[in-house]
């Protein structure tokens, strides 16, 4: 029998209703299959759903240590990754979900190190785990059920060299009368649980094979919670990441000024409705064509609803035209960027993606606005939320273009036109601008404006050294 209504085409609400219903593996699966089809594109749709994915991989993760932890979000990573190699928000999130495991694990093992009077302490407050002291002089220990050297009494003179002093020998090894003592064998020290911040690598602290007492701990408990918190405030820096970047928008727009845009960006958008707020300038807005200038007409118009499309986001309903906050627009096509640059004061764009080493990809046309902003020295600048900064670098930037329909630049009802094209027709949707072409960038973090030599600083605060290399 025939559904009685049509199916939508899927896209980033039905991977949210199956990620909610659907086991783990299969939703993996699925929203491989959507980033392989391009049914879910955009940098900020696709570092959505990376981080939905990878909150609910670290919630049903089992034997959740740190170790565990980061193989489980590697391996899902680098599924998506291979499914969007052309969308490097992926793999931006994957990092930074694999730096908040690695700040969470540093955070567990500093609680369990020593405090000011020298002895070990633990955040966790966990009751099933004893002290762990060196010992300061054989006469001053008491044994203890695990093997393990309690705290000396007070009555015993500390000593001022206390990691020289060797362990109390084993009374069957000693003509010491007075019955056997028990001992800190160095098996016993290793397999402690606060031996964790030592950093040794034995048998009982890999993940898989500790003791009950390890994972039930404080230390391995608190984990788990404390990574969910952290990729949850990843999804909240997404949703506020443009508001956050129009914050700056007034100190550098000015009045009076004339400003150049191009294609259709959400978050220039909002970037120059801020200015608006105080500020009365002139957006000369190139239209895009052929891959984006439908959605440009509809944004500059007001007549663009992004509730009407399957990928929407709840932060993307806004569509507010410029014209109403008082701003002149003026669109032109791209042919005519050039003629008109001469009389700009600023160039305002949107990235797909910035790299380290301050060169970025665009939607393609950018790369010639910018060119002709150089020509003409006008200032660039390139507003980019943090999930767009990658820590590639552009060893093959061919790689990184991606191609659309070629049928949008030539109708393939042109067939004698087709044909006469010897190299073919082809449809980059992205541009690659190399470094040292754009003068500002416009973050969410701070500073928030920062410049093309200083940006490798700001990009490689946001992942550790192990992450950058997947």
């Amino acid at each position: 029998m025939a559904p009685s209504t049509a199916s939508l085409t899927p896209g980033l609400t039905t991977f949210q209703k199956v990620l909610s219903t659907e086991p783990l593996d299969s939703s993996i699966a699925f929203l491989v299959s959507l980033l392989k089809r391009r049914q879910i594109k955009g940098s900020k749709r696709c570092a959505v759903a990376t981080t939905l994915l990878l909150l609910r991989t670290v919630e049903l993760t089992k034997q959740a240590d740190s170790e565990r932890l980061i193989q489980r979000v590697s391996e899902v990573g680098k599924k998506l990754i291979n499914a969007a190699p052309h969308e490097p928000a992926v793999g931006n999130i994957v990092r930074r979900v694999l730096g908040i495991i690695r700040d969470e694990d540093e955070d567990d093992q500093a609680g369990t190190r020593t405090g000011d009077d020298g002895t070990p302490t633990s955040e966790a407050g966990s009751d099933s785990v004893a002290s762990l002291e060196q010992p300061q002089s054989r006469g001053g220990m008491h044994p203890i059920a695990n093997g393990l050297s309690a705290r000396p009494d007070a009555s015993a003179s500390p000593s001022p060299q206390r990691g020289t002093s060797r362990p109390p020998l084993m009374s069957s090894h000693t003509g010491v009368p007075g019955g056997p003592r028990a001992v800190t064998s160095m098996f016993s020290i290793i397999s402690h649980p606060t031996m964790r911040s030592s950093g040794v690598d034995s048998p009982t602290h890999r993940s898989g094979s500790g003791t009950p007492q390890m994972t039930a701990s404080g230390i391995l408990s608190n984990l788990r919670p404390e990574v969910i918190k952290g990729v949850k405030e990843i999804i909240d820096e997404i949703n506020a990441a443009d508001d956050e970047i129009s914050a700056a928008a007034l100190e550098q727009i000015h009045p009076q000024e004339t400003i150049i845009t191009y294609s259709s960006s959400l978050t220039v958008q909002r970037f120059l409705l801020k200015a608006a707020s105080k500020r009365k300038f002139t957006v000369v807005h190139a239209e895009s064509y052929p891959n984006n200038h439908l959605k440009t007409h509809a944004l500059l118009t007001g007549t663009h609803d992004p509730t009407e499309d399957e990928d929407s986001l709840p932060n993307d309903s806004f569509s507010k035209p410029l014209t109403s906050a008082g701003i002149s627009v003026i669109m032109i096509p791209d042919s005519a960027v050039f003629a008109v640059m001469s009389r700009a004061t600023k160039v305002v764009l949107d990235a797909h993606a910035v790299l380290t080493d301050g060169s970025l990809v665009a939607a393609s046309g950018s790369k010639a606005v910018i060119k002709a902003a150089r020509f003409h020295r006008v200032p660039v600048l390139v507003v980019a939320p943090t999930y767009k900064l990658s820590p590639s670098y552009p060893y093959d930037p061919y790689k990184m273009i991606e191609y659309g329909d070629a049928g949008k630049v030539v109708p393939f009802q042109d067939s004698e036109l087709r044909m006469g094209v010897e190299t073919g027709v082809r449809n980059p949707l992205y541009d690659f601008v190399e470094a040292g072409d754009v003068d500002l960038f416009v973050t969410n973090q701070v500073p928030a404006v920062v410049s093309a030599g200083y940006l490798y600083r700001v990009v490689r605060e946001q992942y550790h050294d192990e992450d950058l290399q997947l």
